[in-house]
């Protein structure tokens, strides 16, 4: 009996998805865990792989369409079998192997211009890159095997001169048009109230230079505050649990698991992995899933459950030069928590007037979900664990 390829559902606000490429074609044999075909849902581009083995009968839905999800994409079978009919509003389906143009069969043989688009073999790391530098796939050589573009040959084409000209419109698409759209429906359908606060970090720093030679013999990362403020957000939203919800309109959803996501930033836009039950985590384990959730998100490879809705969310400038300022609330979070840079400033410790790094941080909730009170008394736990860093560990 055939097997149905449907639109997957990746993350509980995914409602649909597009093919970007078809990775096999009619009549192609397909073995179970293969990747099948490649799709961009609202947060990243991913492979999909499939869940039968046989051989595929038929593909319902074209590359570059969207289609909601559940929606059937196509059919395997075995050989002989004849495919469901496609409904009324399913796309025709795609020519067979022997109808499709040739693939790119060596990395010394670049992909021509005329090519289309979503026939040029390319990973989802490489479409979303070229997506949000408005970079043609068709036109980039591919270093991968069998000719498959890389990331990184997006970035080589990047790098080639181009044109003088007066201007050029990158397209609001993938990533950065779900950004536009989730930022907007936080703006417009929550009630956002800032509170901010100093964090005295000395401890928290002299603590780090004690961690600091172990944790890189061992993962060769650096330790630096996020961790520290990611455990300590974890242990308040424990707490606090009127902080780890979602607004759903009808009800405030509280969270058993703290889910928290931390913003990663990319040139096409903001990513946001999440790290799970992030309160049940030593502080290595921590610093060492931030790393490499960054590590992936910036090569594009991170998993659907990575990318799944957080309860919580963390946005870090303290790379740069920035003190207070106001993240926005990821929806249907009712909470965000912004980190400033740490700077020396006055304050009094032991009774005397010393030079003190000094964290800035800042708290958004939806004022609907969660009151001032409970939210500066969330804000005050976080601030008194970062004081008193040494209890992060026990």
């Amino acid at each position: 009996m055939p097997f149905e390829i449907a639109m997957p559902q990746m993350g509980l606000t995914m409602e649909a998805g597009t093919i970007l490429h078809w990775l096999k074609q009619v009549g192609d044999a397909v073995r179970r865990e293969e990747p099948l075909l490649e799709i961009e849902t609202d947060k990243t581009a991913v492979e999909v792989t499939s869940d039968a083995e046989g051989v595929l009968l038929a593909i319902l839905v074209p590359e570059g369409k969207a289609v909601p999800v559940g929606t059937v994409l196509g059919w395997i079978g075995q050989a002989g079998d004849v495919a469901p009919p496609a409904s009324a509003d399913a796309a025709a389906p795609a020519p067979s192997r022997a109808a499709a143009p040739p693939p790119v069969s060596s990395a010394a043989e670049p992909a021509t211009p005329s090519a289309p688009e979503s026939r040029v073999r390319a990973t989802p790391a490489a479409r979303s890159r070229a997506r949000g530098a408005g970079v043609s796939l068709a036109a980039v050589r591919g270093t991968g095997p069998d000719g498959r573009i890389q990331a990184r040959d997006v970035e080589a084409a990047r790098a080639t001169p181009a044109p003088t000209a007066a201007y050029r419109d990158v397209p609001v698409t993938g990533v950065r048009k779900v950004i536009a759209e989730r930022l907007s429906q936080s703006f417009h359908g929550s009630v956002p109230v800032l509170l901010t606060t100093e964090v005295a970090v000395d401890r928290a720093h002299d603590l780090l230079g004690q961690l600091e030679a172990d944790f890189r013999a061992k993962t060769g990362g650096k330790l630096g505050y996020l961790p520290l403020i990611v455990k300590a957000a974890a242990i308040a939203l424990r707490a606090h649990p009127r902080l780890n919800a979602h607004w759903m309109g009808h009800a405030i959803r509280l969270f058993e698991e703290i889910d928290i996501g931390i913003a990663v930033a990319l040139d096409e836009g903001l990513i946001v992995p999440v790290l799970r039950r992030a309160d049940r985590l030593s502080l290595v384990e921590i610093a060492t899933a931030v790393a490499a959730l960054a590590d992936k998100a910036r090569k594009g490879a991170l998993l659907p459950a990575e990318l799944g809705d957080g309860t919580f969310g963390v946005s870090n400038l303290g790379g740069h030069h920035i003190g207070f300022f106001m993240p926005v609330i990821n929806p249907p979070q009712v909470a965000i928590l912004g980190v400033g840079r740490a700077v020396q400033k006055p304050a009094i410790r032991d009774g005397q007037v010393r030079a003190l790094p000094v964290l800035p941080l800042s708290l958004v909730f939806d004022h609907r979900a969660v009151d001032g009170e409970p939210a500066a008394a969330f804000l005050d736990a976080i601030k008194a664990a970062l004081e008193e860093p040494y209890r992060l560990l026990v």
